[in-house]
């Protein structure tokens, strides 16, 4: 046991259960807390970001972030929903004589914990792998081009990315309209990128891999392109509607709209998956979170997928593809350089105005009243984040559902597995996730010069980390193209995992797939592939335009 002193922080008081106190131990910030089995301590800082957790929500024994919603046990310090990576130190704390006691030291379930994390060795991502790899053989780095739309249309190139892991982990690649950009492909830079947001700015040069003006970012800046603390400002407006806690709320909402939608798809014996189900789920989901009405969910999906299809000429039309709208000086200040971005800001300016005579309980409400340092999100505020939540709160998951099924049907192994026990749905819905992942790469910008892998990163150098890439690492997955869905731990990079960028709907993305496919499981035996799925011309987007299937009698 610990020689470490006890420190009286206060009385202990009658609070109820749930009660959050910031004290100070030897210069530490502490968080002590009423659990409805007594007081508990712990560090007040989250480990993921610097965010006081004195600031979050304490529930029975789980304290749960107010920034990124990274959950912690209280008992052990183990983190049970990330961002958080690392363990949350917990302290002893106790009442004695009416005051509130604390040492830093750590009670017996979290030093147990403590030695159990040390102990641990995981298991060995180098055995033999079951399912190989893309081939690589007569491919060279010359060969790959993460620019070439041609191919990304027609497949995600792991076979490039593989070849990029192995020999080039930093690699160079040229642009036709643009200066070139570095490309990281292992889950270990992917993952270093992303926490070190000081190094590797998304607020510098934006996310997209434009070059565009800070005239042109400042006009189009939405929350994913800034960086703390103006990120954090930001995100904490919508941040509490989407903690773990809030999402479960929805969990029978999503069960009764995924029921009632699948039961009407399948009863045609051929449908297009991606117009019938896949689109559908999220944007009802979506649809009662934003007090959009529902009536208008395929207005906002048609706009959405016009703003973030912005390469596809069959979405936007050629005269609106972004090399066209790029060469137009009023279309670079808008989101996505889209000029159907101007129709979703017209739309959420209404639906805002709506809300200011008739707030009601929606995050709609919330952006509308809501205050940073002291004055209201501007129009041109209001609108990017609007399209933000929007686009991005249907898109995703969308893909991932759509990807998704198409994986399971050509893998009927493991789509029997999880038919014979639907209690893989949650590892399920996460190996989709990492291998169904919505966005292959984004942008950062380097703020100094670093030297990575034996090659110098100059400042203001466009750096893109690939989750496509990353999420197939051997090094952090064991048989990493294999289907699993019982894969456990799986620790992929889909929602940007350990850096403040990541994701907002996280939890909510992960129940809606996870619920979709227990609501599956009846309708699994019947379905059928009809045809290929047909592919969004994205290098940014992993998008499906149109998944046909049919159901066997």
């Amino acid at each position: 046991m610990s020689e470490a002193a006890w420190h009286a922080v206060g009385p202990a008081g009658d609070e109820p259960a749930g009660t959050l106190r910031q004290v100070e131990v030897e210069g530490r910030a502490v968080c002590v807390g009423r659990t409805p089995g007594g007081w508990v301590a712990f560090d007040d800082t989250c480990t993921h970001e610097e965010c006081s957790l004195a600031e979050g929500e304490l529930d029975e024994g789980v304290i749960v972030c107010p920034c990124h919603g990274s959950e912690f046990d209280v008992r052990t310090g183990d983190v049970l929903t990330p961002p958080a990576l690392d363990p949350l130190p917990v302290y002893e704390a106790r009442e004695e004589g009416g005051s509130l006691l604390v040492r830093l030291a750590p009670p017996p379930a979290a030093a147990e914990a403590v030695h159990a994390r040390e102990d641990h060795v995981p298991e060995a991502v180098t055995r033999e792998a079951t399912v190989p790899g893309p081939s690589l053989d007569g491919l060279v780095i010359d060969d790959v081009d993460l620019t070439d739309l041609d191919v990304w249309e027609e497949r995600v190139p792991y076979d490039w990315l593989a070849l990029l892991r192995r020999d080039a982990p930093l690699h160079w690649n040229p642009e036709h309209d643009g200066r070139g950009f570095w490309a990281l492909t292992r889950y270990d830079d992917v993952l270093h990128v992303s926490k070190d947001w000081q190094t590797f700015s998304s607020e510098l040069g934006g996310t997209s891999l434009q070059d565009l003006t800070p005239e042109e970012l400042e006009a189009r800046r939405s929350m994913i392109d800034t960086d703390p603390p103006p990120h954090t400002r930001l995100r904490a407006l919508v941040n509490k509607g989407f903690t773990p806690r809030v999402v479960n709320t929805y969990e029978e909402r999503i069960r009764g709209l995924a029921r009632d939608i699948l039961s009407r798809a399948v009863a045609e014996d051929e449908f297009d998956w991606v117009h019938s189900v896949a689109e559908e789920i999220p944007m009802w989901v979506f649809s009662d979170i934003m007090g959009l009405p529902v009536d208008d969910r395929k207005l906002i999906i048609e706009l959405g997928d016009k703003i973030l299809g912005n390469t596809d000429p069959e979405v936007v039309g050629p005269e609106n593809v972004a090399e066209v709208a790029l060469k137009d000086p009023e279309l670079r200040k808008l989101p996505f350089s889209s000029p159907f971005s101007l129709d979703l800001i017209e739309y959420g300016r209404q639906l805002g105005e709506k809300r200011r005579r008739d707030p009601r309980d929606d995050i709609t409400t919330k952006l509308v009243e809501a205050e940073i340092d002291g004055s209201r999100l501007s129009e041109q505020e209001f609108g990017v984040m609007f399209i933000l939540l929007t686009t991005a709160g249907n898109e995703t998951t969308r893909h991932t559902i759509s990807l998704g099924l198409h994986d399971l049907l050509t893998h009927p192994d493991e789509l029997q597995r999880l038919i014979d026990d639907p209690s893989l749905a949650g590892t399920a819905a996460d190996e989709l996730l990492r291998r169904a992942h919505p966005v292959h790469h984004f942008r950062r910008t380097a703020t100094r010069d670093v030297v990575m892998h034996g090659r110098r990163i100059r400042e203001g150098d466009k750096v893109t980390i690939w989750y496509a890439a990353a999420n197939y690492d051997d090094a952090r997955f064991a048989d990493p193209y294999r289907l699993d869905v019982g894969r456990t731990p799986n620790r992929h990079l889909t929602f940007g995992l350990g850096g403040p960028h990541f994701c907002l709907g996280m939890h909510l993305a992960k129940l809606e797939i996870k619920v979709w496919l227990e609501e599956m499981i009846p309708y699994l035996p019947r379905i059928e592939l009809a045809g290929e799925p047909v592919r969004l011309r994205s290098s940014f987007f992993n998008g499906v335009k149109r998944l046909p299937v049919r159901v066997r009698a």
